[in-house]
């Protein structure tokens, strides 16, 4: 099969990099590995706000089930003192299943004209005279898919010994990873929904951890399984004693990068560019983003038959430059980088998009 514009994975991304080739009328083909569009789950299904979030969300026509955030409020959960309570401002965006987020974007992609393959995993990479030309897949149907321009969007996992950003752009420090489980709790105690609770301590044994609350459900991440149960036993802290009465109904393992919301030092090469968090980047929305970013230079190099770093270099200098560049969604280092959480979220939402 040959296409303009070759996908590499059916996340949020992926997903928007492929609507919007699609509308601007390129030849666009979509590969995803697992068997249906939003599973496994990766997130808390947060839509960080912004105009970019506040455009986006009307173009979702079919109903969704969503909770715009009211406030977060950061807790040391020894103390159980209240560090920050920060009422949304126009930051809080939605709390959405993102399953479903995922299946939209995906009916989106494909009634722009995208072509959209499950169970269809990119195995490697393609190259003429060094340049990527497509992938050879796992699929008997399409063994190979040949393109002139390659995004790679294989999210989480593309810092993983078979992820591609590993292979080709991620240096071994920037790639290493920790591990954890996400968890769809029910019957957390005392939490509402659209209300964000993070917790931080100095504690060793408490170490940070967060709820999500949705209507009926709560998500949350923790090192393991038998970690969960262990908090849940504890009841030596606020947020332990928030799950004595919880039990999961979802639960999966994930991969993330230790680094992550920093972009890596170079996120193109000759006939392919990285979106999302195969970029570095991290946050649903800020992966969109880059999507956006990646398309405009994609759709030059196919316009102009030239998918060299000539052209897509220009992707590099946009990311540069941008909003989502200098304002990262570092969950895991927020405090450090930006000294508090409301300057995080009041830096967020005033993301545009150039």
């Amino acid at each position: 099969m040959k296409c303009d514009l070759l996908v590499i994975g059916a996340g949020p991304a992926g997903l928007w990099a492929a609507k919007k080739a699609a509308d601007s009328g390129l030849d666009v083909v979509v590969l995803e590995e697992h068997l249906a569009i939003g599973l496994p789950k990766h997130c808390g299904g947060w839509l960080l706000g912004c105009e970019f979030t506040d455009e986006l969300f009307p173009q979702l026509k079919y109903a969704m089930p969503h909770k715009r955030p009211s406030r977060m409020v950061v807790i040391e959960p020894v103390s159980g003192q209240v560090q920050e309570d920060i009422e949304d401002t126009g930051w809080g965006g939605y709390l959405i299943r993102r399953d479903l987020f995922e299946r939209e974007l995906a009916r989106l992609a494909v009634a722009s004209g995208a072509k959209l393959f499950l169970n269809a995993r990119a195995e490697g990479l393609v190259r003429e005279d060094s340049q990527v030309v497509g992938v050879k897949t796992s699929s008997s149907r399409l063994p190979e898919v040949r393109a002139t321009v390659t995004i790679c969007a294989d999210g989480k996992n593309s810092t993983t010994a078979k992820g591609f950003a590993r292979r080709e752009i991620a240096p071994a420090a920037e790639a290493e990873n920790y591990t954890g489980v996400l968890m769809e709790l029910v019957q957390v105690k005392d939490v509402k929904p659209g209300e964000i609770e993070i917790y931080e301590s100095e504690d060793p044994s408490a170490k940070k951890n967060s709820f999500w609350p949705h209507p009926g459900v709560t998500l949350t991440t923790f090192d393991s399984i038998e970690a969960f149960y262990e908090l849940k036993s504890r009841q030596d802290n606020l947020f332990s004693q928030k799950l004595v009465s919880s039990f999961p109904i979802y639960i999966n393992s994930f991969q993330n990068r230790k680094n992550m919301g920093y972009f890596y030092p170079h996120v193109a090469k000759d006939g392919v560019i990285f979106i999302g968090d195969a970029s570095g980047c991290a946050g649903i929305i800020h992966g969109m983003i880059s999507a956006h970013y990646g398309v405009l230079v994609a759709r030059k190099a196919i316009e102009g038959k030239d998918a060299t770093m000539r052209t897509l270099g220009e992707y590099e200098e946009m990311i540069k430059h941008s909003d989502i560049y200098h304002t990262p969604f570092c969950y895991r280092r927020i405090r450090s980088h930006y000294g508090s959480w409301r300057e995080w979220l009041e830096r967020s939402k005033e993301i545009k998009v150039g």
